[in-house]
């Protein structure tokens, strides 16, 4: 019975310390996350974010051409450049929308940021863009919720 109590303590403790080091090896790991770099583009744009350069700010991430953009909560929704400019930008002009970028993560060819947004009027709001980047990695659609 005696050795029966110790094999189980020794395995306890064994068990203990590999569960510290797969921890350890899972937390340097997301560390050291690597964005492609369009998700790099985007996590500068939102990381250094103002509404009055809204637009001229963003035209520096790759996009499609006929790129396409839905907030459905907000009930808006703009394909191309110049559309994207006037009904979204508008938008984040009108309302002086700030956004503070909670983190950013790449999946596959997803790329989606947690975002902490403040308007004009003092209302705050948790929100998720998601960003679909095509073949030649540029962005192709973007949903806001």
């Amino acid at each position: 019975m005696r050795s029966i109590k110790k094999l189980l303590l020794i395995f306890t403790v064994f068990s203990l310390i590999s569960c510290q080091e797969k921890s350890c090896c899972k937390a340097e790991k997301e560390e050291t996350k690597t964005l492609s770099a369009t998700a790099k583009a985007i996590e500068q744009y939102k990381l250094n974010f103002e509404w009055q350069k809204g637009y001229e700010m963003w035209s520096k991430v790759p996009c499609a051409e006929d790129y396409h953009m839905v907030a459905p909560n907000l009930n808006l929704e703009a394909t191309g450049a110049q559309e994207i400019e006037d009904i979204i930008f508008g938008f984040v002009s009108e309302t002086e929308l700030k956004q503070e970028l909670v983190d950013i993560v790449e999946l596959g060819n997803y790329v989606i940021c947690f975002l902490k947004l403040t308007t004009k009027a003092g209302e705050t709001f948790d929100g998720v863009e998601v960003f679909l980047l095509n073949e030649k990695g540029e962005v192709s659609k973007i949903w806001a919720l």
